[in-house]
Parts: structure tokens; C-alpha cells; sequence
């Protein structure tokens, strides 16, 4: 659908890669390229195609100034607000004969699955080295300039299995481990800038039997990356701890999700999505954000990227709504931007 909306925009190259090849599922990132009215290096937008749940069944309820779900499923305004506002930008810059450098658009897949489509995306295909990724929040005065690494662990309690009634003194009970390790470490916000949590416990087979092993899955985010380093290794520490305490064996593997960044002032990108909001009577609001998105692994491999608004809010709930009138003004926020970046880049 969206390839086809881009050729019918002007795309000059519309291509979806395979990224599914190396992430699973069968579909691809959207990559449309659209040839600057100006020369000047080209420019990244970015959106992404998929939502964190299943909107099958979707039933949509206009109200005034307001777009929701039924309550039956997400509404997926995270991020479809975001793919409406790039494609609304590209036509807007052409209705009004805006000049642009070359703007490269790449709406990727399994975002909400851990930013894979981004990270299968080969990016020797685009040039730019800077752009806009839309997937911000609610409000068209906010930027986000900074998000965290993030980590996640994987741990593993073997014990052994024994009758739990008869001869329970045999056995050793790897839950039981498992639950002396979480209770050694500070979970939820340990600072402003560092979080960390335990999400999945997996063990056991009947009431009656001492359980041999017990799975463990959490994470920790930081926007400094020495005190992620710390958390993780505390984390490891009382785990260590435990099983010994207990008698168990332990298995414990960290895998890093993404790495963190920061946009810093003076760069060109936020400078012209700086300048773009005041033009619209508004101070922008710069934030640190303790989410990843596909802005993480772009400037990971060196295209640095913003993140815009899009206007939706309370995502990832039932709840989930959006304002046609602040999308609106969120779009306007983009198409001065791109504005902005191609006065300051233009050659």
C-alpha cells in the first residue's frame, strides 16, 4: 500500500527489500527515493509499518477532533500516524512547490519486535546522513534528542527434580533460586536516566515435584552507558550469588538490544526542526527519551536522526487516540523542517 502511495507521489525509485529473509515474516522495508528540486546532500524520513499488537478487527471512531478505537483493539497509531504524516509531508512539499534536497524514505517493518526491520535494513543504499524518524508522542512542540542503550538478560536456574512430599531434601529448587536472586536487586527507576526490570519467569512442571529449572528474561536501559555496565553487572552478580546460596547451576547471557545516543545542538538536523516549530509560534521542548526506536540503530550506522512528533497518544493501550488537528500541525512541523534543512544544506 505504501509503495504504491510513494510512486503516486513522485517517487522517482520505489523498491521493498528483503529483510524478512534474515527477521522472518514475508514482508519488507519500503525504500523510496525522491530527487531534490536543489542539490544539497539527501535527507532520510522515517517511519515505521508495523503496530505492537494485532489490529484485525479494527473498528475506527471519528468524534470531533479525535480518532480512536472501538476499544476492541489498539487503534496502531503508533506509528500509522507517523506513515500518514511522511506521505502527506512528500505530497505538501509538492502541492506548494516547496524546494528540498533529495529526500530518502525508508518505512521499515517489526519495529515493536526490536527495531529488526532497521537493523536488517542495508543502508549502503541511501546517502543521507541525517534525517527525521516520525514515531515521537503527542505533543507538536517536542523533540526527542536522546534515548538510551539498552541490554537485555537471559538467565537460566538448573537445579533438581525431586518428589516435593517425599523426598524434597534430594532436590533443588531452581525457582526458589530464581526468587532469591530477584529479590537481591533494585528493580524499576534506579535514576533519571537508568531503569531496569525483570519481565519473564518461566519454571516448574506440577506442584508436586521440586523444580529443575526456573528461566529468567529481564533488561536495563541507561543513557550512560558505564552505569548500564554497572546495573548489568550487579544483575549477574546476585544471580551468581544465589545459585550458589541454593545449590544451583546457573546460565546467564546478555544480549545488547541497541545502542544510546544523543543529538547535540548545532547539528542540522535539529536546528531546522528547531527553527520549523517556531515558525509556527511555538518553543520547542528538547527530550530524553527512555525508549528505543529505528533512530537508534540509524545513528548507529551513522545517519543521524530526530525524532519527530506524530501526534498519537496513550500508545501501545486500547486507549490509544489521535487529533486529525494535531497531526495536522505535526505534519506542518515536518514539511518546514525539511524546509529549514535544505535552506541550511542546500549547495
Amino acid at each position: 500500500l505504501v509503495a504504491r502511495k510513494l510512486g503516486e507521489i513522485g517517487a522517482a525509485e520505489v523498491e521493498v527489500d528483503d529483510a524478512s529473509r534474515e527477521i522472518g515474516g514475508t514482508g519488507g522495508n519500503v525504500i523510496a527515493k525522491f530527487p531534490g528540486t536543489v542539490e544539497g546532500p539527501a535527507l532520510m524520513l522515517n517511519a515505521h509499518l508495523d503496530t505492537v499488537s494485532s489490529t484485525e478487527g479494527l473498528e475506527i471512531v471519528e468524534e470531533e477532533d479525535l480518532i480512536r478505537s472501538s476499544g476492541t483493539t489498539i487503534l496502531g497509531a503508533d506509528d500509522k500516524a507517523g506513515v500518514a504524516i511522511v506521505l502527506e509531508a512528500l505530497r505538501t512539499l509538492r502541492e506548494r512547490d516547496i524546494p528540498h534536497v533529495p529526500i530518502e524514505v525508508v518505512f521499515t517493518i517489526r519495529e515493536e519486535k526490536g527495531l529488526l526491520g532497521a537493523k536488517a535494513l542495508d543502508t549502503s543504499r541511501l546517502s543521507a546522513r541525517h534525517g527525521f524518524v516520525l514515531d515521537g508522542g503527542e505533543n507538536p512542540d517536542e523533540l526527542v534528542v536522546e534515548a538510551p542503550t539498552h541490554d537485555n538478560f537471559f538467565a537460566v536456574f538448573k537445579g533438581r527434580a525431586a518428589h516435593a512430599g517425599v523426598e524434597p531434601e534430594k532436590g533443588v529448587n531452581a525457582i526458589a533460586a530464581a526468587a532469591g536472586a530477584i529479590s537481591r536487586v533494585s528493580w524499576g527507576r534506579l535514576d533519571e536516566r537508568t531503569t531496569c526490570n525483570v519481565g519473564v519467569i518461566k519454571g516448574g512442571e506440577a506442584r508436586n515435584i521440586v523444580p529443575d529449572r526456573c528461566e529468567v528474561q529481564g533488561e536495563a536501559r541507561s543513557r550512560d552507558r558505564r552505569r548500564l555496565e554497572e546495573v548489568i553487572s550487579t544483575i549477574r552478580a546476585a544471580f551468581e550469588g544465589a545459585a550458589r546460596e541454593f545449590g544451583a547451576e546457573l546460565e546467564f547471557r546478555v544480549e545488547r538490544s541497541y545502542e544510546g545516543y544523543r543529538i547535540e545542538e548545532g547539528e542540522p538536523q535539529l536546528e531546522a526542526a528547531k527553527a520549523a516549530i517556531r515558525s509556527l509560534g511555538m518553543e520547542p521542548k528538547l527530550l530524553a527519551s527512555g525508549g528505543g526506536s529505528d533512530a537508534n540503530i540509524f545513528v548507529q550506522k551513522g545517519i543521524r536522526c530526530l525524532i519527530l512528533p506524530t501526534g498519537a497518544a496513550k500508545v501501545h493501550t486500547k486507549e490509544e487516540y489521535a487529533r486529525p488537528s494535531v497531526m495536522a500541525k505535526c505534519c506542518e512541523v515536518l514539511v518546514r523542517a525539511v524546509e529549514e534543512f535544505t535552506r541550511r544544506m542546500a549547495r
